[in-house]
């Protein structure tokens, strides 16, 4: 049988647990609506937030936290029969979820075997040409009962990265206990090394997802399998055992909560006979080496696991791992998998600029004589102009960055001349018609005096735009840049973007 070999079977769609409203509506259908009524008003809460707290946050965020509800079940033991009936009932919501993740992405979704494991092949319509050669692995989460490979977590980290995606469908519990689902992911992963450099392999997770993710590496690592380049785990469940500071004080913040709840509901059902704290199955408690993949991890001040990042994070920074911890200010578990919250957004931003960042230096690495000391200074030169002003609003460091008297091509938005003029219009544009601009650097190509930028802009429309009303709907569009650098500073600007896209995005080219 060949590795990669394709097969017919149509899998049901499975989901990822999104948030504790929806699985309150499965209870109900499990439990009786009488006895589900009883539980929900004797065993659940509203999450509190006040206003000092709302006022650090986005109003979209304080909307969806005074939405949920955290519920926990009776002293019962779910049993398997429960938890796999909500997981088949429940399986409707992410049909859904994944009929909006193709309308708005338009990927390529194929089946295939990797040593004899069921793979996701999640091809994006429009890959990054950073990207081409190399490709990701996708573990999702759900608690290790629910979530399936073409989750919406995962089709929105595919898509905006652009990068051709293995998303593995590993057995889930309480039918596949540990260590099913990482014995699957390491067969998965000795497939993916036979046919990729390990330098051009990357990888993301979410949750449980991370748990797998982890307990892959750390069992592949003990075969003696080389590394892959990079990873990012946003919102990991790296210790299941209860333990950790923030599994007592986020229980009741966080949408989830632990005790008489997601410890039966998820770990015990998952765990069986093994100890909670065994490095694979709680990778918070492993022992890591600096030649581990280079890990960015995301998490937010009321995750449930927080705690369980931020250990991760010291013990990664002790064995001299290129890693970096990123804490959003109120968020909640697996909250970057929402469109409509722009810390969901940052997030995501956070880790795919990570991934890029390991991607392109291992390449840079391979050929560090490829470009000229003057051409390398010229691109970061740009880079700093894009990072510093564009990205961090840092308007007083063009006066550095660009001489006195620059000229600017802006196509649609004409012509700019003299350091003065586009300051002034580089401070109008802050507070324009877009909020939570983002720059995103796709590849970049430099020759002599001149560096060309590929990019992805991205934002929310909040004021009329070119005669246009306000959407209050975010895009992301293409566009280039070519910066001609003299002295030392840049000295001319060409830029386009594709605003067709763009409109076609916000809705203002009606059918």
């Amino acid at each position: 049988m060949s590795l990669w070999k394709k097969h017919h079977d149509q899998v049901p769609p499975t989901f990822v647990l999104q948030n504790l409203m929806k699985m309150n509506k499965i209870i109900q259908r499990i439990m009786g609506l009488a006895f589900a009524a009883l539980i929900i008003s004797g065993c659940s809460h509203k999450i509190a937030i006040n206003a000092r707290q709302a006022s650090t946050m986005s109003p979209q965020a304080v909307d969806t936290l005074r939405k949920f509800k955290v519920m926990r079940i009776p002293i019962i033991k779910p049993s398997d029969k429960m938890l796999i009936n909500a997981r088949q009932k429940f399986a409707a919501y992410e049909v859904g979820q994944l009929k909006e993740m193709m309308d708005k992405f338009h990927p390529t979704i194929a089946d295939t075997l990797i040593s004899g494991v069921s793979v996701k092949v999640i091809t994006p319509a429009k890959i990054n040409p950073a990207y081409r050669g190399k490709v990701a692995i996708y573990i999702h989460g759900g608690g290790f009962i629910l979530g399936s490979a073409t989750d919406r977590m995962g089709m929105l980290m595919i898509n905006e990265m652009g990068i051709k995606t293995y998303s593995i469908e590993y057995h889930l519990a309480p039918e596949a206990k540990f260590p099913v689902a990482m014995n699957e992911c390491v067969a998965v992963y000795k497939g993916m090394l036979e046919h990729f450099d390990p330098n051009d392999i990357t990888g993301f997770s979410c949750s449980a997802g991370c748990a797998h993710m982890l307990a892959m590496l750390i069992k592949a690592k003990q075969q003696g399998l080389p590394m892959i380049n990079s990873i990012a785990l946003l919102s990991p469940a790296t210790d299941i055992s209860g333990n950790g500071d923030s599994m007592t004080s986020n229980d009741g913040r966080d949408m989830l909560a632990n005790k008489n709840s997601a410890d039966k509901l998820f770990a015990a059902p998952f765990v069986g006979n093994a100890s909670p704290t065994d490095p694979l199955v709680s990778p918070a408690y492993a022992n890591y080496t600096s030649d581990f993949p280079a890990t960015v991890i995301l998490t937010s001040t009321r995750d449930l696991f927080l705690s369980n990042s931020v250990r991760l994070y010291w013990k990664l920074k002790e064995a001299h791992v290129n890693t970096e911890l990123d804490v959003a200010e109120g968020m909640f578990h697996a909250f970057q998998s929402f469109t409509d919250i722009p810390e969901a957004v940052e997030n995501r931003k956070a880790s795919e600029d990570f991934l890029f960042r390991q991607l392109t230096a291992k390449e840079k690495a391979k050929n560090p004589n490829s470009l000229s000391n003057d051409t390398a200074q010229n691109i970061k030169i740009v880079r700093r102009f894009i990072d510093e002003v564009i990205n961090g609003g840092q308007i007083d460091m063009i006066p550095q960055l660009w001489s006195k008297d620059m000229v600017w091509h802006g196509g649609s938005m004409g012509e700019i001349k003299g350091l003065n003029n586009y300051e002034n219009f580089a401070r109008a544009a802050i507070g324009g018609a877009f909020s939570n601009m983002h720059l995103k650097v796709l590849d970049v190509v430099a020759a002599n005096d001149k560096v060309v930028v590929y990019f992805q802009n991205s934002g929310k429309n909040i004021k009329d735009f070119m005669g246009h009303q306000a959407t209050g709907k975010t895009a992301a569009w293409e566009g280039m840049g070519i910066y001609r650098i003299q002295n030392g500073k840049i000295a001319e600007g060409w830029f386009s973007e594709d605003l067709l896209q763009m409109f076609n995005q916000l809705g203002f080219n009606k059918k």
